[in-house]
Formats: structure tokens, C-alpha cells, sequence
């Protein structure tokens, strides 16, 4: 299995190229390109199982770089590695794996390798008219329900983010809105009846109509005076209601 790294600067690129050595056994060579008309070259002639690809690249960008091999076929696995967040709505587009930020941190690479392995074992890509419509969408907060969701786009303030589905503790309905409560809060505009059915049902639950919650975020349930449920979340101050409807879920805890 090979990999490629792409980068324009020699000391960061030789730095990753190392990293992924030392932590990813099962690779057999890790390929470098200084730009993206390198890398082109470079994937076609190897067709390499992941591309490591920096998004700002003189010339030919990262992004730039990842549509070109996308339109041409190839189907493997792209992370971008960036000093930038704001690219990475984009990233996410040309379907990547994950989005790294520079510096790099050895502990957050290890959590990438570990995805890639899974989606090796899972995942088939098909770069065809299919695939291109399961792409995040902007204006919703997240993919087409057919399919798991795994990141959210969401918005904070005037920035929009990327947000890793499992660091969600819950979802709050609220108006037109849905809160997405991480160690911070965002915004969507996905309901809550959208989002419970691309979420796995045994690590998401609805509790109440304008509730989801992640279970092993559940730190406790109390039951009042009067028989209602609420549920306390770790890191999350205010506890939340449990429907009636939806008390069934907790005879098990």
C-alpha cells in the first residue's frame, strides 16, 4: 500500500512523510510531490491508496489538484493537511476523509490513520453522478439521509464549520433552528426528524421531539417528584427533558 504527500514545502512535507512512516505500519512507501502538477504525475503512474494534499500550493492549489484526480477517476482516499480552516467546506466536497491542521499533532494523525483503516475495510468510492450528489450540502448542515452522517456543517457567528459528528453531545431543536452543542455551540437548519435518520440509532437517541443525544455523552438519568425523565449530559450544564413516547429507551440504563 502506498501513500503520497503533497506539499511545497520540503521541510513540512519530509516532517509528514516521517510521521506517517513511524505511525501507519501497513504502508509500504510514502511518496512525496512539491506541487499539484507533480502529484499528478505521480498519482497516476502509482494510484496510491491515500493522498495526504496540502490545500495552498503556488500554481495548481490542493483543491484545484483534488478535482483534477477526482474528474479523472481516481477513487482513493484524499486528506488535506492546512495551516487554513476556512477551506474546509471545499475539502469536504471533493469528498475527503479528514481535514488536518497544521502544526500537525501526532495524536490527531493516529485518529486519521485508524479512519482510513476503517474506511478501507467499508468503503467502495464510485466517482460518478451518484457519489457527487451525496456531497455535503451547504444550505442543510448535512448529507443526503440515505447515507451516515459523519461531519456537519454548521455556523458560528459569520464562519462556518466542519464538525465531527461523534464530538456532538447534543441536538436542540429551537424555531427555525437546530443547536448542535459540542464544547461550543452552532447552528443548522436541518430538523431534528432529518438528522435522527442518518445518525446510527444505537449511539444517537431521540428524547423528546426537539432532543437527540449522543448516548455515551449520558452521564445520568433523574427521575422527579411527578415521574418525568431528564437527562443529565457531561459538559453540558441544563438538563434535558425525556418525552413520555420516549421513556422506553432508559429501561435498559
Amino acid at each position: 500500500m502506498n501513500i503520497l504527500v503533497v506539499d511545497d514545502e520540503p521541510l513540512l512535507r519530509f516532517h509528514l512523510q516521517k510521521m506517517l512512516s513511524d505511525l501507519w505500519l501497513d504502508v509500504d512507501t510514502v511518496f512525496t510531490a512539491g506541487s499539484g502538477i507533480e502529484a499528478l504525475d505521480v498519482i497516476e503512474e502509482i494510484q496510491p491508496h491515500t493522498v495526504f494534499m496540502d490545500i495552498k500550493m503556488p500554481g495548481l492549489s490542493g483543491l484545484e489538484t483534488a478535482k483534477r484526480i477526482r474528474d479523472l477517476g481516481y477513487a482513493g482516499h484524499l486528506v488535506f493537511v492546512t495551516a487554513y480552516d476556512e477551506h474546509a467546506i471545499e475539502a469536504f466536497e471533493q469528498e475527503a476523509i479528514d481535514y488536518l491542521l497544521k502544526p500537525l499533532d501526532e495524536k490527531r494523525l493516529l485518529v486519521c490513520i485508524e479512519r482510513l483503516k476503517k474506511q478501507s475495510q467499508h468503503v467502495t468510492y464510485e466517482l460518478n453522478e451518484q457519489s457527487l450528489s451525496r456531497l455535503l450540502n451547504l444550505s442543510d448542515g448535512v448529507s443526503e439521509p440515505c447515507s451516515e452522517l459523519r461531519w456537519i456543517n454548521a455556523q458560528q457567528g459569520e464562519k462556518l464549520r466542519v464538525i465531527d459528528v461523534y464530538d456532538v453531545r447534543c441536538f436542540i431543536a429551537e424555531d427555525k433552528y437546530t443547536t448542535v452543542v459540542t464544547d461550543q455551540e452552532y447552528l443548522i437548519r436541518t430538523p431534528i426528524k432529518q438528522l435522527i435518520t442518518s445518525l446510527k440509532s444505537d449511539e444517537f437517541w431521540r428524547i423528546h421531539r426537539s432532543i437527540i443525544v449522543q448516548v455515551k455523552m449520558i452521564e445520568k438519568v433523574v427521575k422527579d417528584d411527578a415521574g418525568r425523565l431528564f437527562v443529565h449530559l457531561h459538559g453540558v450544564t441544563k438538563p434535558l427533558p425525556v418525552s413520555r413516547a420516549n421513556m422506553h429507551l432508559f429501561k435498559q440504563m
